[in-house]
């Protein structure tokens, strides 16, 4: 598994909550971000 802790993440654009398309860039707004994904029982 190649891990890069540290390494700036790509600047990914994902639907949000209501379908608008959102970038993590505008989410973090030049802080730290920690992101995580995961898949519940649904």
């Amino acid at each position: 598994m190649n891990q890069t802790i540290g390494k700036r993440f790509p600047d990914l654009e994902m639907p949000d909550q209501d379908g608008k398309k959102i970038k993590l860039s505008d989410i973090a707004a030049n802080f730290p971000l920690i992101l995580v994904f995961y898949r519940g029982y649904w």
